[in-house]
């Protein structure tokens, strides 16, 4: 558990760090400062491009990474959004995926509760969600990790999965 103020504090650390604008997958990252929320836009790794093409038998675009913070929790929340390329008489563009298999695409069947959500806060936008609800169990609560929650928190539940990975 993080309080809110810690989680602003610890996402501005973050953010100083350049720990992801120094990751190679990502495409553009952007701190929202009246949510106290960061936004990633990633490449996809070689290993979602592959789950994609045998899942869904399409190509990605990007992904989006939303980090923000669940008050009913008291924990990070991690949104998510996929977009896949779509090539329609020629033109390429981007539309939003809705997998089903979504666990199974980004690897993380029985590692992570995922869940699909709108967004009032967010003018109604539709995510997917890493629920909270066991973060301070899998992440360490201990007095002496609260310094590093959020590091610890970010290592779990996007790097875990993603990678850290060069293209």
């Amino acid at each position: 558990m993080i309080e809110y103020e810690e989680w602003q504090r610890q996402l501005r650390s973050l953010y100083s760090s350049q720990v992801f604008q120094n990751w190679a997958l990502c495409q553009e990252i952007r701190l929202v400062d009246d949510k106290n929320a960061l936004l990633l836009c990633l490449e996809p790794t070689h290993r979602l491009q592959e789950s994609a093409k045998i899942i869904e038998n399409k190509s990605l675009d990007h992904i989006e990474l939303y980090l923000t913070y669940s008050k009913i929790y008291s924990e990070p929340l991690l949104l998510l959004r996929i977009w896949e390329e779509k090539c329609s008489d020629d033109i390429i563009m981007s539309r939003l995926m809705f997998p089903c298999k979504v666990e199974s695409l980004l690897g993380v069947e029985g590692k992570f509760q995922l869940g699909l959500e709108t967004f009032v806060s967010m003018e109604n936008t539709v995510w997917y969600s890493f629920h909270p609800c066991d973060t301070s169990s899998i992440v360490g609560d201990q007095e002496e990790f609260r310094p590093t929650y959020l590091r610890r928190w970010t290592s779990i539940f996007v790097f875990s999965w993603l990678g850290y990975e060069d293209l």
